[in-house]
């Protein structure tokens, strides 16, 4: 995935950075190192002046192979990012094939082309484990984000709610009254309704059935009411009797 240039220091910084972190990680691991390894060679009652004695010859040498190590790779880093206006993994994967080599150089082509083997591998491996352990990360906090509140779903819900409250006759119900303003309660609105049109009887005539009623003028609308009432007088010719 690409990286924003504004994501690490910039280049002349970056790389006095990083060739001053990798001195100290090679001046403290070489130190151990080294130390343990004069204990262990030195005789019996000088075992410490052994280890202190071969700590100072060689870890400053250690840091500095580091530093030297770390700032050539930010600098062809750097210079990578800069010939191709984007930071991502190639980048470094080709910063870590010209150290490799031109650390080398001077054992021959074919040393220097293991070496860059070497440090192409080496950051290919590190930067595939970042990228593997972004995306692990990146699935746990999906996985444990809270549900986010949709004001464009709520919005269409309460449309819907506005125009289903429009078509129904005027009722004193809580439930149909707060669905309008809880989302959670449309399901409850629409059970309400269709429980409503299950009980009502089964009309033949077209007329009535477009009314929306079912009991023959008691359906509790004025105006259907009168025009229920007013196809069951007797006619003749057009004319009541």
């Amino acid at each position: 995935m690409p990286r924003s240039l504004s994501e690490e220091d910039p280049c002349p910084g970056r790389i006095v950075a990083d060739a001053g972190g990798a001195f100290a990680v090679g001046a403290v691991g070489g130190s151990v190192f080294h130390f343990v390894k004069g204990v262990r060679a030195s005789p019996s009652g000088a075992r410490m002046t052994g280890g202190a004695q071969a700590l100072r010859m060689n870890a400053p040498r250690v840091g500095g192979a580091f530093a030297v190590w770390g700032g050539l790779f930010s600098a062809f880093n750097c210079a990578a990012v800069y010939a191709r206006q984007k930071d991502d993994p190639w980048n470094s994967i080709a910063a870590g094939t010209a150290t490799g080599g031109l650390l080398s150089v001077r054992q021959g082509l074919r040393a220097a082309a293991k070496s860059a083997a070497f440090g192409a591998a080496l950051v290919a491996l590190a930067e595939g484990m970042g990228i593997l352990a972004n995306r692990a990360q990146a699935a746990q906090a999906q996985r444990n984000r809270p549900p986010v509140h949709n004001p464009t779903l709520a919005a269409a819900i309460a449309n819907r709610g506005h125009a289903t409250q429009q078509n129904l006759p005027q009722v004193d119900d809580p439930i149909l009254s707060a669905a309008v303003d809880d989302p959670n309660l449309v399901d409850a609105v629409a059970n309400r309704v269709h429980a409503a049109q299950q009980n009502l009887p089964t009309v033949d005539d077209p007329a009535i059935a477009a009314g929306g009623g079912g009991v023959q003028g008691s359906s509790g609308h004025p105006t259907f009411g009168k025009e229920v009432e007013e196809t069951k007088k007797p006619k003749d010719n057009g004319r009541e009797i």
